[in-house]
């Protein structure tokens, strides 16, 4: 269940309120991440099967790193001859809550 950024999906709340069909979760999680993000979210558009499956969530579905390792047919950006990128760096300078840190551990792990 790992990213192409390193991020554990198995981890993530929208991930986990999705496989548990807690639309409670997500109604949650889409009034906290909207105001980290000074937008609107409905519980739908956060749900998640992670990065690697066809159901994204907004923030996924958008994301440059994960269309970057699909375009270069990577597992993961550990699997990238120019890891760490810059790309993935402004990534993980964008997460509110998720641990950089733990995301290049796991891909440095990958390695």
């Amino acid at each position: 269940m790992i990213a192409f950024c390193g991020l554990d999906c198995s981890q993530c709340d929208a991930y986990k309120a999705t496989a548990a069909n807690d639309m409670e979760a997500l109604a949650e999680l889409a009034r906290r991440w909207g105001q980290q993000e000074e937008s609107h979210y409905t519980p739908e558009a956060l749900a998640c099967g992670g990065c690697h499956s066809d159901k994204l969530n907004v923030y996924c579905e958008k994301c440059a790193v994960r269309e970057c390792g699909k375009d270069r047919d990577h597992k993961t950006c550990a699997d990238c001859g120019d890891y760490v990128c810059d790309r993935l760096e402004d990534e993980w300078k964008s997460w509110h809550e998720a641990s950089w840190e733990q995301a290049k551990d796991n891909l440095d792990k990958m390695r």
